[in-house]
Order: structure tokens, then sequence, then C-alpha cells
């Protein structure tokens, strides 16, 4: 066997099962074979019965970014495309696997960027159908059970939409987890690992790490949202999540690559190509982090339902959360979330809605200085801006309450040697009131005031 041929992955063309309302998706690596993933959707929203043409495009687009789940197990020089694909789908894949992958390669110590090539037939796109109705806009709103969705929720019911929470889930455990952060009932789409790739993750023989799964969630929404006839695909990501990480080598490494405006832009040029009916956009986007923060401790009825911590989604081993428990009140962010609402909050409500004092812990310091732009990279998490969480820490220095606040404090020297009064004045100023580039309808913006 060749060497061209041995470092090949294979995307097959992804297969439903009517039977079962599931995606069948197969991808064939050369070094650790064949794997199976299906996905099980809602009978209420039948696969096959959305349009053909329509249909094999975004089972194509599927392939491409669930592939990058079995991809790095071993990252190979070729990825070969059974599905023809779009000239928008063939730059969806090179981001998906590029550097959507990019903390993937950086934690691996591997090459960055990568060097690769995705081959394709190259497919026409599909024309849009009409998608001009009479009633109200009909949104699956991707539901996540943080700050963000929470809001989200709430802007497209007062932009007049009919709203459905969507969520994918690996386990019912995630699934059970989920609807406690909900006080509506949330859809499931409920994804099946191939169980050999998790025993090869296990086993150390293959390689982990974190993939673009905003990727991911985006496509099977819209699959969903094009079998139950809906109008809009919304997500909630904000303008912070295009700010990286870290740079390596001049080159940014985005933790939250797949939830920046540029994949934004490449997903909705993509399944516009596709010819998909349902408009995908972030809702949050032209937003700040500091936004959605005042817009949840002011307006939302979910503070004490909310929840940001991963720890939510362990159930095994020594960093289970105790029964009610929604924050562990001492990972980056916990840290994060809890900065972002003490401006909006009393003390005192502030430790009951995160059910801790993380800014009282001095073990979370470190934590603090990475959020706030004091170190020379973010955690490899979903944090905001450093600048405006320097800009909340510099609010919380005025604050009678706040200032005493240990970790307030504390950093308070470090802070002003690093961002000017003037600078952070600016930005708590612009944090509150700011508008960035979107892609949202008309609608929508109007309620955002953007």
């Amino acid at each position: 066997m060749s060497q061209e041929v041995t470092q090949t992955f294979t995307l097959s063309t992804p297969q439903i099962d009517a039977e079962s309302n599931a995606l069948i998706c197969r991808f064939e690596h050369p070094e650790f074979g064949a794997f199976v993933e299906r996905v099980i959707f809602p009978k209420t929203a039948p696969l096959h019965q959305i349009n053909p043409g329509v249909r094999e495009a975004l089972l194509g687009l599927a392939a491409v970014v669930m592939g990058s789940s079995y991809f790095k197990a071993r990252p190979c020089a070729m990825i070969q495309s059974d599905a023809a694909l779009t000239s928008q789908a063939l730059h969806l894949a090179k981001l998906t696997y590029g550097p959507g992958l990019g903390e993937f390669y950086v934690r691996n110590a591997l090459a960055y960027p990568p060097e690769f090539s995705v081959v394709a037939d190259i497919a026409d796109g599909v024309a849009i159908r009409d998608v001009s109705t009479s009633h109200a806009p009909r949104a699956v709103c991707a539901f996540g059970g943080g700050k963000d969705s929470h809001v989200a929720r709430s802007v497209l019911q007062a932009a007049g939409a009919d709203v459905e929470l969507v969520s994918v889930f690996l386990s019912k455990d995630v699934a059970a987890r989920m609807q406690t952060m909900s006080t509506d009932a949330i859809t499931f789409i409920q994804r099946v690992i191939d169980p050999r790739l998790i025993e090869l993750s296990r086993s150390g023989d293959a390689l982990n790490g974190h993939i673009p799964i905003t990727a991911i969630n985006s496509v099977l929404l819209t699959l969903y949202a094009e079998a139950s006839r809906q109008d809009w695909v919304v997500f909630a990501n904000e303008r912070a999540a295009s700010e990286p990480t870290l740079e390596v080598e001049g080159h940014p490494v985005n933790h939250q690559f797949s939830k920046s405006l540029e994949f934004e832009e490449a997903l909705g040029a993509a399944f516009a190509a596709a010819g998909a009916r349902a408009r995908y956009f972030s809702i949050l986007r032209p937003v700040s982090e500091l936004w959605t923060a005042h817009e949840l401790a002011t307006r939302s009825q979910a503070l004490d339902i909310f929840a940001s911590c991963n720890r939510n989604f362990v159930f095994a081993g020594p960093k289970v959360l105790e029964p009610g428990q929604r924050w562990c009140g001492t990972c980056p962010k916990c840290v994060y979330t809890s900065v972002l609402l003490a401006p909006f909050l009393d003390a005192e409500r502030h430790a009951q809605v995160f059910q801790s004092r993380p800014l009282h812990d001095g073990d979370n310091m470190a934590h603090l200085r990475d959020i706030a732009g004091l170190t020379d990279a973010k955690p490899w998490e979903c944090v905001g801006e450093r600048r405006e969480v320097a800009a909340a820490l510099h609010h919380l220095q005025g604050s009678k309450e706040w200032s005493s606040v240990p970790l307030v404090a504390a950093i308070a020297s470090e802070l002003y040697a690093h961002w000017s009064h003037d600078e952070l004045d600016k930005a708590w100023a612009q944090a509150l009131d700011a508008r960035s580039t979107h892609r949202m309808p008309d609608a929508v913006a109007e309620v955002m005031g953007a």
C-alpha cells in the first residue's frame, strides 16, 4: 500500500435509517480502521422527508464536521470525502480540520498550522427554496444550560419567535442534568460515539483532545430544523468567541474557534449552498459577555437554574458535583462567570447563585489572572475577552461592598500595572453598549438594538 493511501482519512456519505430516524456516519482511518457513529433524532422530525437535494448536501456537511472526532485519533495528510462537496463545504472542511482543531494540535505537541488536503468531487450549490411564511418565525435554539442560552431564548421570544430548545447529548445522564437547567422542555438529539474510539482514547493508543463541537451541533440542529420545517437555527455565540486563546509562533489558536464569527460565516455559506431553508445565525454575536451577564441578572428568571461549570457533566470520579450543586466554585469557568455577574448582584445574592464565594477563595487567583489578561494566555475554556474581565474588576474596585472582597482587592495593583484606569473606564462603557458585526435577521437585530 502506498504512503499516500495509508495517510488518507475517509469520510463516507452518511445514510439514514428511516425506522429509527437515525443518521449513520462511517469513517475509515488508515491506522485504526472503520468507525461508525449513530445520531438519533426525534421521530417528529423524519430525516428521510427532507428535500432530497438538500438532504444529500447536508449529509455531506455532517460527514465533514463529525469526522473530526475520529480524525484526531491520529491526524492524516489527506481527507477524502465520498460525497461531493460545494466550494463552501470544502472551505468549511479546511477550517474544521485546521484552526477548528487548533487546540488539539497544540496540546498534543503536533505541528501547527497542520499540513493536510481535502479531496472531493465538486458539487453545484442547491438553490434555496422559498422560505416566506405568514406565521411567526419558528426557531431551533441551541441550549447548553449557561447564561448565553437563557438570554438567547429571551431575546428570540422578544422578537416574536416560537422557540424550541434543542440539545445534542452523549448520555442520558447529561440529558437529565441539562433538563434541570431549563423550565421548558428540551428536545434532545443523541450522538452514539463508536465505543472503539472511546476505548482507544482511554488506552492512550489514540490521541485525544478538543474538537469543534459547535460545528457538529450546528449541522445536526440544521438537519433537525429542515426535517421539522423550522425557520431559524440559532446559537448564542458572542463576539468574545473570536478572541484567540493564545498564539503559537504568530498563529492564533482559539479554543472557541467553531463559535467565532469566521466559522459562523463559513457555516452559513455552506448551509445556503446546500439549499437549507432555515437561516443559521448567532443571536448574541453583536454584544459583549458583560451585556449578556447584565441581561441575565436583571431581566431573566434563570439565575437559580443556569450553570456554566463543566463539572455538571462529570458523572464519575472525584470531580462529581454533590446533589443539588451546579457550581464547583474553583474552575476557570466558575471564576469567569462569577466576575461577570458580580457588578450586577450584591455579594449575598451572588453567593446564593454560585453556591459558594469564588472571589473569596485565594486558590482562584491564578484563574483570575489568566482571564484578566495578566498572563500570556487564557485558559483552554469558553471564556471571553480579557479586556472585558479587567473592566469588570475595575468596576468592582469602585464598589464599597466588592472592593474589599479578597481576590478583588488582591488583584488591584497588578490590574492597574497592566491596564490604565481610562482604558478600563472606556472598556466598561463599551461593553454595556457595544455592537459589532452580526448575521441576524432584521427582526432580531431590532430587538437587540444592533
